[in-house]
């Protein structure tokens, strides 16, 4: 008895296999679309921080002790 290509298929399982691989497909490129929106929305909502106006904003206190 001979089997079709179809039935040979399935008995291999490869439609299976297929189809886990294509969800994979899809969920991988779904995952990445929303990973670049979120990150491109974080970005236009993120407040900058301000620079330094005065020297002692820009170098750290001595309350670490002495460097000796």
């Amino acid at each position: 008895m001979e089997r079709t290509w179809l039935e040979t298929i399935q008995l291999l399982g490869l439609d299976l296999q297929v189809a886990v691989i294509l969800v994979t497909l899809v969920g991988v490129g779904l995952t990445d679309l929303v990973k670049t929106a979120v990150q491109g929305l974080s970005q236009r909502f993120r407040r900058r921080r301000a620079a330094p106006t005065r020297p002692l904003d820009a170098w750290p206190s001595q309350e670490w002790g002495p460097s000796h």
